[in-house]
Parts: structure tokens; sequence; C-alpha cells
């Protein structure tokens, strides 16, 4: 016989499973993670794919399917685009990003939008890589 109880528990249940994917969408804040290929040395985007950085405080996330190094594209208001590893410069934990900057979840070292360390543990700012504009792409030197 089916109690009260665990009616319930199989109802929450069923609505949490349910409801999951559109929570954690919700939670992303909109940040697709891109991936592109890594030449050996660059990273090429279409600016036609890069629409969330035509506004100021614009975020890209950009996983290139052949290094292991995510990248955080952001288009700051005085700087214009910057690109930043978004890899703690402390240990290694992937940092989340943040409407006002990035936070790492492992140790709770807390960085600028430009990748610069507001709190430590960590002590250096976020690796920032070179850029280059052309008409037509957005080119990340992830080694020059």
């Amino acid at each position: 016989m089916l109690t009260r109880r665990t009616f319930l528990k199989t109802i929450g249940s069923a609505i949490t499973v349910t409801a999951s994917p559109f929570l954690l969408e919700a939670c992303a804040s909109g940040l697709t993670t891109h991936r592109y290929e890594f030449d050996g040395s660059t990273i090429t985007i279409p600016k036609a794919e890069a629409q969330k950085l035509m506004v100021p405080n614009g975020v890209m996330m950009i996983q290139p399917a052949n290094l292991p190094l995510p990248i955080a594209l952001r288009n700051l208001p005085n700087q214009g685009l910057i690109a930043l590893s978004m890899i703690c410069t402390h240990k290694g934990c992937e940092v989340r990003v943040l409407p006002d900057g990035f936070q790492c979840p492992c140790h709770g070292s807390e960085y600028l939008v430009d990748g610069a360390v507001v709190e430590g543990p960590a002590s250096r700012p976020l690796q920032r890589f070179a850029i280059e504009e052309t008409q037509e792409t957005i080119i990340i030197k992830v080694k020059s």
C-alpha cells in the first residue's frame, strides 16, 4: 500500500528530475561554451558567432576542442576584448564566471573582470592571452 509519505517523496523526486535541466540552465546565466579548434598557437573565432561580445561586459566561454584550457572572452568598457585562462593561479582549479569577476570554487580566490586578484590565496592574476582582431575574426594567441 502506498503511504502519503512515499507518495510525496515520489512526486518530489519526479518534479526535481523534470525541472533540473531548466534550473541548471538558469544558473548558467546563458553562458554557452563554444568549441573552436586550437591550431597549435591560436584559436580563431568568427565575429558572426561572437554576438555576446558586442555589448559592454559581454562574456563568451571558449573550450578549444584540442586544448584542455577553458578561456573566457570579455568585452570590457575601457579595455575592449580580453581573453583570460579560466584556471586559478593558486592550485589549478577552474574558476567560475561572475557578473563582476571570477571566483575559484576550490579555495575561494576571487578575481576582477580583468583577471586581477581581489582576494587570495591566489597571488597572481589569471593568465591573459593576446588578441588580434580582423574584420571577420577574433584571434586568441595562446602561444606566441
